[in-house]
C-alpha cells in the first residue's frame, strides 16, 4: 500500500510541477552563448551612431560658439540658443516683425550642415563644413512674429549642431 501511495504522490508532484511550469509567469531566459557572441561582435559601422556621440558633437559645436562671443541668456539682446536634431527646427515666437537679428551657427563632426533662419517671408541659408572648426554668422530682419532655426544634413549621424540668436542694436 505504501508503494501505491508513493507512486501516486510522485505522480501528483510531477503533474503539479508541470502545471505550474505551464501556467506561471514566463521566465526571462538568457540568450544562448552563440547569440551573445554574435551580437557583441557586430561591426559598429553597420549600426547607427550611438546617441552619446551626437551629444559629444553637439557639445563641441556649442563650445565653438562660446569661444567666439560670450552670449548668455542674461544678455538683454539674447533671443535663443541650442542644438538641433537633424533634420530639426527650433521655433521662437517671442520676436516681433521687423526685428534685426544676428544668427551664429556652428557644427562639429564629419560632413556639412545647412542652417536656415525663417521668419515670415524672410529666409537666410548658410551651409557649414563641420570639419572646419569655425562659426558662421548672418543677419536676418524678421518678417513675421516668429523665428525658426532649422538644420539639415545628409550626414546626420556624424554631425553635431549649435546656434545662438540675439538682437542687433
Amino acid at each position: 500500500m505504501n508503494r501505491h501511495r508513493g507512486k501516486a504522490l510522485a505522480a501528483v508532484v510531477l503533474l503539479t510541477g508541470m502545471t505550474m511550469a505551464c501556467s506561471g509567469p514566463p521566465a526571462k531566459s538568457k540568450p544562448p552563448q552563440s547569440q551573445k557572441a554574435t551580437s557583441s561582435s557586430a561591426v559598429p559601422t553597420a549600426r547607427p551612431t550611438p546617441r552619446p556621440d551626437r551629444e559629444r558633437l553637439d557639445t563641441e559645436a556649442r563650445n565653438l560658439l562660446s569661444t567666439t562671443d560670450q552670449w548668455t541668456s542674461d544678455d538683454a539682446d539674447f533671443v535663443s540658443s541650442g542644438s538641433l536634431a537633424i533634420p530639426g527646427q527650433d521655433l521662437d515666437e517671442t520676436v516681433e516683425a521687423g526685428t534685426r537679428l544676428r544668427v551664429e551657427v556652428a557644427c562639429a563632426g564629419e560632413g556639412t550642415v545647412t542652417f536656415k533662419a525663417v521668419s515670415g517671408t524672410a529666409r537666410k541659408t548658410k551651409r557649414v563644413d563641420c570639419a572646419r572648426p569655425m562659426t558662421s554668422r548672418f543677419d536676418i530682419i524678421t518678417a513675421g512674429p516668429s523665428l525658426a532655426i532649422q538644420a539639415d544634413s545628409p550626414d546626420k549621424e556624424r554631425v553635431g549642431t549649435a546656434y545662438a540668436v540675439r538682437r542687433v542694436t
